[in-house]
């Protein structure tokens, strides 16, 4: 349905170059927003609060990208996709800085600037990715680009608690400050190669919403941005509440549910890479997203049955077979997104699938959080989370429907 035009002549050290780029500032931003969750049952006693009220916070920095990504997928063609990239880790930057200063006013303000960087990171990678790689390995260079999330989250799993023991939260918020200001001087380097398509005009010509608006039209697109809210809810969902839930309800230490958390993560990398390699092989990314979907729903419906009497090896496995489920479908949903997307309108089409995805994002953890009040227990509110993983399933089903005489005239 589409091709962006490729750049004649794209070596492989081009191709494994953008990988490495957009990989990094990805892992940077999401290292900003991840942290939160991780630190929150310290940060809680700073500010003198529940820690479950991080779910507000993180809905915050979500929902401030949902609103930010029609907007930032058409300024990308404009600033060029690279120096989009160096504005969104600046912005981590200063969001984080913001936060180091303890105040709710700050904080606030910081999530918004958080949420600002990550809405243009999407659009703008995904640019990048659709211009400079070869159609027959979409799916994996998308998937292996979208290993920046779980490796985002891994990394402040495995790293933030430390830290933070040892040193402080705000000392965990620096690393991610050094690891931003890093990220965007190193892409400066190539910048004007991989921006010789920017044009000062390039975005204007298209309306503000146009995005939402060209998901809407086309409903393979509408019902695949459908499906990422609802993934999208239950991925953050975990991601912001595994840590507090392992230490409230079961008793874990803040490092142990840490560790955990970075296990979940650690597999979503690997299983990212492996999905979209497998989503090239049998040439069907929805029928992959379908399994990958199912997975993650049981898995759900397990998590509202342990306790402390699970052994932790038992607790591992259903971990690691979270992470590569429920946190690997991403590069693969991008790359489907790309392709569905008319021809020049990769990153409007992403910024308005996007749109879905944050709004998953921001709707889940303040959701949960509610929930959780009714409920009183965080293992008890994940049959929240298995009543949305099912819908996006049906919304998955729908859009393989719409796609199917399209799949047979091809293999025919």
């Amino acid at each position: 349905m589409n091709a962006d035009s490729l750049p004649s002549a794209v070596s492989r050290k081009t191709v494994v170059a953008v990988v490495a780029a957009t990989t990094a500032a990805q892992v940077a931003a999401v290292m900003g927003s991840s942290a939160f969750p991780v630190i929150a049952p310290a940060l809680a006693v700073t500010l003198g609060v529940e820690p479950s009220l991080v779910g507000y916070q993180v809905s915050l920095i979500y929902g401030t990208a949902m609103a930010g990504s029609p907007f930032m997928g058409n300024l990308v063609p404009r600033w060029g996709a690279c120096r989009a990239m160096q504005v969104g880790l600046i912005t981590t930057v200063l969001g984080l800085l913001l936060a180091m200063t303890a105040g709710l006013a700050e904080i606030i303000a910081g999530s918004v600037l958080l949420g600002l960087s990550l809405s243009v990171m999407q659009p703008a990678s995904a640019h990048l990715l659709f211009r400079f790689s070869p159609p027959e390995n979409r799916n994996l260079i998308f998937s292996i680009k979208q290993t920046g999330i779980p490796l985002g989250w891994a990394l402040m799993g495995a790293i933030a608690p430390a830290v933070t023991v040892a040193l402080g939260w705000r000392w965990a918020l620096g690393v991610v400050v050094i690891a931003s200001l890093a990220t965007a001087a190193a892409i400066q380097l190539p910048r004007a190669a991989w921006d010789d398509d920017r044009g000062a005009s390039a975005g204007a010509r298209r309306g503000l919403l146009a995005g939402l608006r060209l998901v809407w039209r086309y409903p393979a697109l509408r019902w695949l941005s459908l499906m990422s809210f609802c993934f999208a809810f239950v991925q953050l969902c975990f991601a912001t509440f595994g840590v507090t839930m392992l230490v409230e309800d079961i008793g874990y230490s803040l490092v142990a549910a840490g560790f955990l958390l970075s296990l979940v993560f650690a597999a979503g990398v690997t299983a990212r890479i492996l999905w979209g390699w497998v989503a090239d092989l049998v040439g069907d990314s929805l029928l992959v997203l379908v399994a990958l979907g199912l997975v993650m729903v049981i898995c759900c419906i397990l998590l509202t049955f342990i306790s402390g009497a699970w052994p932790g090896w038992a607790l591992m496995v259903l971990f690691v077979v979270f992470g590569a489920t429920g946190v690997s479908w991403n590069g693969i949903f991008i790359a489907e997104a790309a392709r569905l997307a008319p021809q020049g309108q990769v990153s409007s089409a992403v910024g308005g699938a996007m749109v879905w995805n944050f709004g998953g994002v921001l709707a889940g953890p303040a959701l949960f959080a509610l929930t959780y009040k009714l409920v009183g227990s965080y293992t008890g509110t994940f049959w929240l989370l298995v009543l949305v993983g099912v819908t996006g399933c049906s919304f998955l089903a729908a859009a393989f429907a719409m796609t199917r005489p399209a799949r047979a005239t091809a293999s025919g």
